[in-house]
């Protein structure tokens, strides 16, 4: 191997480096196309279809017919106590042990809760991130917030189940916030 074989060689395994690098901080984002939700592009995994966590078997879609969003479910008044809202991919089956939690502590307290269910591919998404402080991928916010305590830990109801929360950290968290004096 010449000298100048030599240095384009090391020229492209830097290249290559690099790209693999940039890979792997970015990751596979997918763009969304224009007029699609925003929300879905910001998912684990990108739009609908994407590679990643929200296509595993288990985050499949459920709907019949290619259903890629479920309609947006409410349960309560507003101007409960709690205002509940979670944005999660409602249709993709990934959350839905957390959507049980939520409307069994709805359930239990039901002039307390306001519970809205947004799919986060849904056209109501984008509608509802505000209520959650703005936060553009799956979450679940009480009043706002979806950073708490449990049992001296912090407990962050963001992204999917397992992660950041454990469904069966939801009916405490809510039971919790709901012996709080309202403000």
């Amino acid at each position: 191997m010449s000298s100048v074989e030599k240095k384009v060689a090391v020229v492209l395994a830097v290249v290559l480096v690099a790209m693999v690098g940039l890979y792997v901080v970015t990751g596979s984002r997918a763009k969304a196309a224009p007029g699609a939700n925003p929300m879905a592009a910001a998912m684990p995994g990108g739009a609908p279809g994407g590679a990643g966590a929200s296509s595993a078997a288990g985050c499949a879609p459920t709907g019949a017919g290619g259903q890629q969003s479920a309609p947006t479910e409410e349960l309560g008044k507003a101007g409960a106590k709690l205002e509940i809202v979670a944005i999660v991919p409602v249709a993709h089956g990934c959350h839905a042990t957390s959507i049980a939690e939520l409307k069994k502590a709805y359930q239990a307290h039901p002039n307390d809760i306001h519970l809205t269910v947004v799919d986060a591919f849904g056209p109501d998404a984008k509608k509802y991130q505000e209520k959650t402080g703005g936060i553009t991928w799956t979450v679940v916010a009480i009043n706002g917030v979806s950073d708490f305590e449990l049992d001296g830990k912090k407990v962050q109801l963001q992204r999917q189940e397992g992660s950041s929360y454990s469904p069966t950290d939801l009916v405490p968290i809510i039971e919790a916030e709901l012996k709080k004096p309202a403000k």
